[in-house]
């Protein structure tokens, strides 16, 4: 596996989960970690698995990190095995069905990415956070269930 752990993050709060899923995930092989503002195109060849980050902002991904996402060039994660997730206040039932990673990982799709496990939240107790308890742990967790529906997953690279 040759992993890519993107992140974009405000106060710390993202990458700190980011943080918890490249680690958990070096188990199972390659994983670099990067800085959505750093992240150039080159960056996703040779990747199998993308797993992106971003707080919510407004019910959605920040502007900042939807220029980053224009600029890719379309299909470029054809066959790449993808998974979203945002950082977010842990609100009501029908506030959390509006958070960024749903947007975040419609985006990844329509670059041709490939989604093994469902959009999730991790939540920070103010906007500038901490997490809330237990979000490293949860993290570390779903890392552990992206690990187990990439073994699961067949290589979208090999079916037609």
């Amino acid at each position: 596996m040759n992993a890519l752990v993107v992140y974009y993050s405000e106060f710390g709060n993202t990458k700190q989960v980011a943080d918890a899923i490249a680690q958990t995930c070096r188990a199972s092989g390659s994983v670099r970690e990067i800085s959505a503002d750093k992240l150039e195109a080159s960056d996703v060849n040779n990747v199998d698995l993308l797993v992106f980050g971003t707080p919510t902002h407004m019910a959605n991904q920040p502007k900042a990190l939807s220029l980053v996402l224009e600029d890719l060039p379309k299909g470029i994660l054809k066959g790449v095995r993808v998974a979203a997730f945002d950082t977010s206040f842990n609100m009501n039932w029908f506030v959390n069905l509006f958070t960024a990673a749903k947007p975040l990982n419609r985006k990844l799709r329509q670059l041709g990415g490939k989604q093994i496990v469902p959009p999730k939240s991790f939540f920070v107790a103010d906007k500038q956070g901490p997490l809330c308890k237990g979000e490293i742990e949860r993290a570390k967790n779903w890392a552990k269930n992206i690990l187990t529906q990439y073994k699961c997953f067949p290589d979208p690279k090999q079916v037609t």
